[in-house]
């Protein structure tokens, strides 16, 4: 009995310690099963999220791919055309609702996360979340927002012009896919992975080692009373923790089909059940991986994966398309046997890629089975796991059929250099005759400026000696010719008064005689002002044209309004002739040519020069008609007015259009010293 006794008051004692033991290890298996459920209802929910996003999307660009394949080998009717455009619309318009759901289920997850650990007051957590969302759950949400609204305009598209629609797909929603959508969900992506990862690890290195702390200390306090019974006891105890914890670390490995056979009813039972739960949840999302495995066997460029050694670890369907291989005859064979130019060549690759991590678009020349050498653009990256390389991806596209229209177009190329060539050497001799030919021509227009240089001098020496002999004849004409008929006229009058008385019949004669020579007179007087203006002399330039516009106003009875100025003082004699003969051309060709109703001149200083103007309103004339005549029919007048303005250094210019009008103007300048 005392033996009984004692073993029953060991046993008791051992009850209450493994009664105390059960509750501390109730406490760390509920802590566990907490991590455990979260691991199972946040990152494993958001790796089958992130995975069905990815599917979604590639399985939207695939049936946009699809759509875009058959319509260039489309022979059905358009009925069938249309039928098929609308099930590739639905199916696209699917998949982007399925992508949808799930992004706004990861979004109000998210949320919700947010809320709850505000609620406890983890401010960790709550910062981890708010930064996922902000990191990658809303710039995905607003990606996808364009690329559903680039997608829609894709179908517009397809229906209307299908060729554009191939070059959209390609330039704008691939790009968008590859470069905006698919990093971020990756990245969310990878993030739920590290966070399942962290789980499992913060399981593994925290809560199960305190579980098993706590534990070790009960097992050892009952060891002092009852060794055997304690021990049996701490034994059915850490057994399935131990056991619990080594499928944690196969579960870290990537072990998913790993499975723990513990059918007790107590909490390690319930964490087992949560366990294997939760490895059947991991193993059946792995359909997302078979389902991008076949996406990648589906893609049209090269993919290869090789180890550190540069042995081939993996190939897709287009890789053994290619190169004409097996699978097996591939994989465990080094990089090398696949290029064309051998060992030396792989070595500088594989340093390239250690130095940089990755490799882009060289060009490269893959070795088939059977000899055949095909060149590729390759690029490869490095995929490390933490600090060691995991595996290192190659990719290559068969770039023979770009290789041979750079051959063509070089040859192209080289033709149209050989023509160039050829044309710039012709162009060549044509430029030797031509500036031959300038020369000569240089020479003539020089010769042809001399002798216009000595023709204007002699126009203007013959202008001045023709005005000297107008002077002289004006003079004599004046002096000899006036006279005499004056005295005629003195005689006749004298006759007349002395035969008054006598004849009537003479006397009228007389005064027909008188007047006839009072008209010889006059006639004499205005040839004579017309040779040589005697008034410039007498009263000056001003006084001059007043008396050339009433002259002109009375024979040709047009209204000529004038302002001239007082400007006799600012020029000298001979300068005052030319724009008296200039002013008595223009009223001329006015009176002969203009049909004018109305004529205007102006003469008045300004600043240092002094501005003539004539102005009609007549019928105008085309200048460039009139240059155009030979000398003998266009005249001189123009040609010296032109000459006489040159003179007194001025240019005429001359202002006229047809049915228009004409205006003539010149200015002078003053010279030095002289003012109104």
């Amino acid at each position: 009995m005392k033996i009984y006794h004692k073993l029953t008051f060991g046993y008791f004692i051992i009850a209450l310690l493994m009664g105390f033991v059960g509750y501390l290890s109730m406490i760390k298996f509920n802590e566990i099963k907490h991590k455990v459920r979260q691991l199972n209802e946040s990152s494993i929910l958001e790796v089958e999220s992130s995975d069905k996003m990815l599917l979604a999307i590639e399985r939207c660009q695939m049936s946009a791919r699809g759509l875009i394949d058959r319509m260039y080998g489309l022979k059905a009717p358009p009925a069938d055309t249309k039928q098929m455009l609308d099930q590739s619309a639905r199916d696209i318009k699917k998949n982007l609702d399925n992508f949808e759901q799930c992004l706004t289920f990861g979004i109000e997850a998210t949320q919700t996360a947010i809320q709850l650990a505000a609620d406890n007051r983890n401010g960790g957590l709550e910062e981890s979340e708010k930064e996922e969302l902000k990191e990658w759950l809303y710039p995905l949400k607003k990606e996808f927002s364009l690329y559903k609204g680039l997608m829609m305009h894709f179908m517009d598209l397809a229906y209307r012009l299908p060729n554009e629609a191939d070059d959209y797909l390609v330039k704008t929603i691939d790009s968008h896919h590859i470069n905006n959508i698919r990093p971020l969900i990756l990245s969310y992506r990878e993030d739920a992975h590290e966070e399942m990862q962290e789980y499992v690890v913060e399981i593994i290195e925290i809560y199960i080692p305190s579980a098993n702390r706590t534990i070790i200390f009960s097992t050892i306090l009952c060891l002092f009373m009852a060794f055997s019974a304690g021990f049996s006891i701490s034994r059915s105890i850490s057994k399935p923790i131990i056991r619990l914890k080594d499928a944690a670390l196969e579960i870290g490995k990537g072990k998913l089909d790993t499975k723990i056979d513990i059918k007790t009813k107590d909490e390690v039972g319930i964490l087992a059940q949560a366990f294997n739960r939760m490895t059947y949840d991991l193993s059946r999302i792995t359909v997302s991986k078979s389902y991008l495995d076949n996406i990648i066997n589906s893609m049209l460029d090269t993919l290869i994966v090789i180890n550190s050694d540069a042995v081939i670890t993996m190939v897709n369907e287009s890789t053994l398309n290619l190169l004409g291989y097996k699978r097996n005859e591939l994989l465990g064979r080094p990089l090398r046997n696949i290029f064309a130019r051998g060992e030396s060549e792989e070595i500088l690759l594989i340093d390239e890629l250690l130095l940089k991590g990755f490799v882009g678009n060289i060009e490269k020349t893959y070795l088939t089975k059977d000899g055949t050498k095909i060149p590729v653009l390759f690029s490869a990256a490095i995929m490390r796991d933490n600090r060691s390389i995991q595996a290192i991806v190659c990719a290559a596209r068969d770039i023979t059929e770009r290789k041979r229209s750079e051959v063509a177009l070089q040859k192209a190329h080289d033709e149209l250099e050989q023509r160039i060539a050829e044309r710039t050497e012709e162009l060549l001799d044509l430029n030797k005759k031509l500036i031959v030919e300038i020369e000569e021509r240089l020479l003539a227009e020089k010769a042809l400026i001399e002798s216009e240089n000595r023709l204007r001098h002699l126009s203007s020496h013959i202008l001045m000696e023709q005005e000297k002999e107008r002077r002289r004849l004006a003079m004599e004409l004046h002096d000899e010719m006036g006279q005499s008929l004056s005295l005629l006229k003195v005689r006749l009058t004298t006759i007349q008064r002395k035969m008054r008385n006598e004849e009537t019949s003479p006397i009228e004669d007389f005064d027909e005689t008188r007047k006839y020579l009072n008209q010889i007179i006059e006639n004499v007087r205005r040839l004579s002002r017309d040779l040589s203006p005697s008034i410039l002399e007498d009263l000056g330039l001003a006084a001059g044209l007043e008396r050339l516009i009433s002259d002109f106003s009375k024979h040709f009875n047009i209204e000529v309004p004038h302002d001239i100025k007082d400007v006799d003082n600012l020029f000298s004699g001979e300068t005052q002739i030319i724009i008296y003969r200039i002013f008595q051309e223009a009223l001329a060709n006015i009176g002969k040519h203009a049909q004018a109703t109305h004529v205007s001149i102006v003469v008045k200083k300004q600043n240092k020069m002094v501005l003539f103007l004539v102005k009609d309103n007549g019928k105008g004339f085309d200048v460039k008609e009139i240059s155009a005549r030979s000398p003998a029919e266009k005249g001189m007048g123009l040609a010296a007015m032109h000459e006489r303005a040159r003179m007194v250094g001025s240019s005429l210019k001359i202002w006229t259009q047809k049915g228009k009008g004409t205006q003539i103007t010149f200015m002078i300048p003053i010279t030095e010293g002289k003012d109104l």
